[in-house]
């Protein structure tokens, strides 16, 4: 599985949790009427103890820093279980998974003629 599959992935799985908990089962309060069924993005961020731009971002399959001890603490928050962490953090690793370099002189470090010749000022 490639990073963005991975993402996309993530930010369904997201979503989907976050939109089928209602406040109460995650021991929020509602007072008076609420637009969403589920919890907000901000409710989640809350929770989690992270910032709701860094929760945000991560949903929206943007984020580029995230660790696994945080994504713990997001599945926590949504109430995930065993399976859907695990998921979740198989998931966290195919995204984060460090690229290999690209194969050819250019990424060996070697040089070319056109780069030596505009280094040199020639």
């Amino acid at each position: 599985m490639n990073g963005s599959s991975a993402r996309q992935l993530m930010s369904q799985m997201l979503v989907e949790k976050r939109n089928s908990l209602a406040p109460e089962k995650v021991g929020m309060r509602c007072e008076g009427a609420r637009r969403m069924h589920g919890l907000s993005r901000r409710d989640v961020a809350q929770i989690a103890d992270i910032s709701f731009n860094h929760y945000q971002r991560l949903e929206q399959g943007t984020s580029v820093g995230v660790s696994a001890p945080v994504i713990v603490r997001i599945c926590d928050a949504l109430l995930m279980e065993d399976d859907e962490k695990a998921r979740m953090l198989a998931l966290h690793q195919a995204w984060a998974r460090p690229r290999r370099p690209r194969s050819g002189s250019q990424a060996s470090g070697e040089i070319s003629g056109r780069q030596r010749a505009s280094s040199s000022g020639v």
